[in-house]
């Protein structure tokens, strides 16, 4: 049986106002579908579904509803992109914005604003001065909605979060408070089934065996994936962010990687064949000369930044998009990296992705298994390729592949 709090018990009965009681309501009914003892505090909350391509009139209004409650955040917040860059709404001729998304999106920020979130406008939010300001350690909680930030979340930072939703974080976010279930329980944490990979990998890899994952993983407990070499940074993140596209997995155990509460106990091992992913990835890999090379789903990080500019030398050949957050732009500008590339005719465009906006139709090749999966639905995508961040500078550069 649920067990409430003096402070969470006034929540819930609106002696803290009525916004909160809202959000508690929900956050109660959730914990008491699954059975949760108790609720857990958290110390911060990121909330996805923000922009207006994703949740349309119904959601802005929703939100507006809310704030006009006074719902405030009782603990930090940020939030996830918007569905264009407020400084470059039809991206440099890629996007197609009209007035009424543009109109829908303003509303949305300015009802987030009103409830006290940090528009930080990205899915990476470890990669902001506003999550690094928090001091968070291994082990607290948080409640975020990106599924890709909550893999990450669990399986590199050692923070707990289950793979809440938009709204369950919105409502966290709200009460300080989420359910005290799956993993920010330690023994959830800790795998029983461990997958081998003893060929060569990189982040298309790294996609391919996210959908053997989705596929063959039965334990509630996280997937631990060995591999023969440990993965790259942005590799890792492409990654975390395949297993929330290909499946429902919040967590896997990279050895090296992987901060755990005490040591696995492997009852089943599982060989990954090679023979299917490299199969696998030939019907992935692009088929016609693309539109537009896309980088940055989850959005890019400073250090991809700096590989991306040390491999391209000259003017692309093939137009390139990277997206990422203010934060790393910011960073990245300080130091003439944003200069270098742009004057390579790289083409950025911050607090948005493609798979939430309005884009014309294009033929995409990227490096994300994340940006396959969900730009493959998108009818206006003429085609999507996938392809390792190696490959997709020698087809920037304009070398056959």
């Amino acid at each position: 049986m649920l067990q409430l709090t003096k402070e969470e018990e006034e929540m819930l009965n609106g002696k803290r106002g009525e916004g909160i009681a809202r959000a508690m309501e929900v956050i109660v009914k959730v914990a008491e579908s699954l059975d949760a003892p108790r609720l857990q505090p958290i110390r911060h909350a990121h909330v996805s579904g923000v922009s207006y391509g994703t949740i349309g009139e119904a959601g802005a209004s929703f939100l507006e509803e809310i704030a006009s409650l006074g719902a405030r955040v009782s603990v930090p917040a940020s939030v996830n992109p918007i569905g264009y860059d407020p400084e470059s709404p039809n991206g440099k001729g890629i996007l197609k914005i009209d007035r009424k998304f543009m109109e829908g999106q303003r509303r949305i920020l300015k009802a987030l604003g009103r409830m006290g979130f940090t528009l930080t406008l990205t899915c990476t939010p470890y990669y902001t001065d506003f999550l690094y300001s928090l001091n968070l350690s291994q082990g607290d909680s948080v409640a975020w909605g990106e599924s890709s930030a909550v893999a990450y979340a669990n399986t590199v930072l050692g923070l707990k979060t289950n793979r809440e939703g938009g709204p369950l974080a919105l409502m966290a976010a709200i009460t300080g408070r989420t359910y005290y279930s799956g993993l920010h329980v330690d023994e959830n944490r800790i795998p029983d089934t461990e997958y081998v990979y003893n060929e060569p990998v990189d982040e298309a890899v790294l996609g391919v065996i996210s959908e053997y994952l989705a596929e063959k993983h039965e334990s509630e407990r996280p997937p631990l994936v060995r591999t023969r070499r440990r993965p790259r940074e942005y590799e890792v993140r492409e990654f975390a962010a395949a297993l929330g596209a290909a499946g429902s997995i919040a967590m896997a155990v990279l050895p090296g990687i992987t901060p755990l509460p005490r040591r696995p106990s492997i009852s089943h091992r599982d060989e990954i064949d090679h023979a299917w992913v490299k199969s696998r990835l030939s019907d992935l890999k692009p088929t016609v000369r693309p539109d537009v090379i896309f980088i940055g789903c989850p959005h890019t990080s400073y250090e991809e930044l700096a590989i991306i500019n040390k491999e391209i030398q000259d003017k692309v050949k093939v137009p390139v998009l990277i997206t990422l957050s203010r934060d790393v732009y910011i960073k990245a500008k300080e130091t003439g990296l944003i200069e270098s590339l742009e004057s390579k005719g790289v083409t950025f465009l911050r607090g948005t992705c493609l798979i939430i906006s309005k884009t014309r139709e294009l033929a995409v090749a990227t490096n994300s298994y994340k940006a396959y999966f969900y730009l493959s639905k998108k009818s206006n995508i003429k085609e999507v390729g996938l392809q390792p961040l190696p490959l997709l500078m020698r087809m920037a550069r304009g070398e056959e592949l």
